[in-house]
């Protein structure tokens, strides 16, 4: 599956990586699945993992339209949300770019762009070198 999603209750994060061609369909797939999953809960931070998409979907309107739908759904909870996006390539920062522009501060969403792994996990207060290691880490935790 192009977009998957792991919630982290320990870190209060919810891991969404990419893969592959971005497409708006996938996206609203797994952030419905994200809206009915047990553990997700208000103002869970999000590290969105850009780095291995290939291509984004072209269609604005449609990703538009996306933002605005995630966007009523994380208003509802009246508390803020961070939403990190990792990019490191030509394509998942344009993606990111756009994705981060889609946001703003009104809507409870403070979006920022990280080119490293460990920038951004720097940026949710996790000290892990890499999204790996925070993602084992978890593993043992639930073992």
């Amino acid at each position: 599956m192009p977009a998957t999603f792991q919630i982290l209750p320990s870190h209060n994060l919810v891991y969404v990586q990419y893969s592959g061609l971005m497409l708006v369909e996938d996206s609203l797939r797994a952030f419905g699945a994200y809206a009915q999953h047990p553990d997700a809960r208000p103002g869970q931070r999000h590290l969105i993992d850009l780095s291995r998409i290939t291509d984004m979907e072209r269609d604005f309107a449609k990703v538009m339209q996306l933002q605005a739908a995630k966007a009523e759904d994380l208003a509802h909870n009246g508390l803020e949300t961070m939403m990190v996006y990792f990019a490191n390539t030509p394509v998942s920062l344009k993606a990111a770019a756009l994705a981060k522009n889609g946001w703003s501060a009104s809507q409870g969403v403070i979006a920022i762009v990280q080119e490293t792994e460990a920038a951004a996990l720097s940026s949710l207060g996790l000290a892990f070198s890499n999204i790996s290691a925070m993602l084992t880490a978890e593993e043992r935790k639930r073992a």
